[in-house]
């Protein structure tokens, strides 16, 4: 099978333990890109959370963002593709999360996130403090996250709750679970929220189709419980090596982990092959 598109999910992925892109992925996306293969992000950053290793990624133009809600053009720099959840939705949620303990939150509206100065640091406590620094270089400060998301002309392409106790989580999704909304866990004690029928799969889909490309032509690489629909829909699914159980059941195939040059080893061994 020839593929021809690769989408690769950064945290725990294209990123390595210390954030960071490994020369050899930057080798491997430049190789990919001189045969006429399209190098994509598929990730649950916002375009701001991404566009800051653009410089470090020549060889990357678009990125499937905030989880699949958004398709964004680097090299543009414009939104080709949005959905957002219902502010109904968003308001309902906050009230239940609010009730059952602690956590930091990120509005994702537009191209950028909207946090709170004083959440931010707590990061740490929340199981995301090796995001704090990135919070502080791309998010917009507002004085009241809460208020900020419960804005009915704010669209919010995906809401981010990061609990500090895993438990308070858990409750939290328990009751929210019969709503019409893709909830996904994340990192320590987070959840994600997408608009019905949005996720990585849909996303990678819907840029495929952009392209011209045949989804059996697709490739996704991934780790985590977020990356499920996309290793599954995708023509071919590969794990990391250090993926998630659930995300090496869904793959078809697994490769080296993310300290370990597995993303050039995906590329060259399935894109390029």
């Amino acid at each position: 099978m020839a593929y021809e598109i690769i989408a690769l999910d950064m945290d725990g992925t294209l990123l390595d333990s210390r954030k960071r892109v490994l020369p050899s992925s930057v080798d491997a996306i430049e190789r990919a890109a001189a045969a006429g293969k399209t190098v994509a992000i598929c990730s649950g950053r916002c375009p701001a959370m991404v566009t800051k290793y653009r410089d470090e990624l020549p060889g990357v133009r678009y990125a499937i963002c905030c989880a699949g809600a958004v398709i964004y053009d680097m090299e543009r720099d414009r939104v080709v593709d949005e959905v957002d959840l219902d502010p109904a939705f968003v308001a309902h949620a906050l009230d239940v999360a609010e009730e059952e303990g602690p956590f930091l939150l990120e509005v994702t509206s537009g191209t950028g996130i909207y946090m709170q100065a004083d959440e931010m640091g707590r990061a740490a406590a929340c199981g995301v403090g090796a995001y704090e620094s990135l919070y502080h270089e791309t998010a917009t400060v507002v004085e009241d996250a809460h208020a900020y998301a419960r804005r009915a002309d704010v669209p919010q392409s995906k809401l981010n709750f990061h609990f500090e106790d895993v438990a308070a989580r858990d409750r939290c999704r328990a009751r929210l679970e019969g709503d019409d909304v893709v909830i996904t866990n994340a990192e320590r004690s987070s959840m994600e929220f997408s608009a019905p029928g949005v996720d990585k799969g849909v996303g990678l889909a819907r840029l495929a189709e952009l392209l011209g490309v045949d989804a059996s032509a697709t490739i996704a690489v991934g780790d985590a419980e977020n990356d499920l629909s996309m290793l599954r829909s995708a023509g071919l699914g590969v794990a990391m090596g250090n993926a998630l159980p659930c995300a090496v059941e869904a793959a078809d195939v697994q490769v080296a982990d993310n300290d370990h040059d597995g993303v050039a080893e995906a590329i060259g061994r399935y894109l390029l092959s």
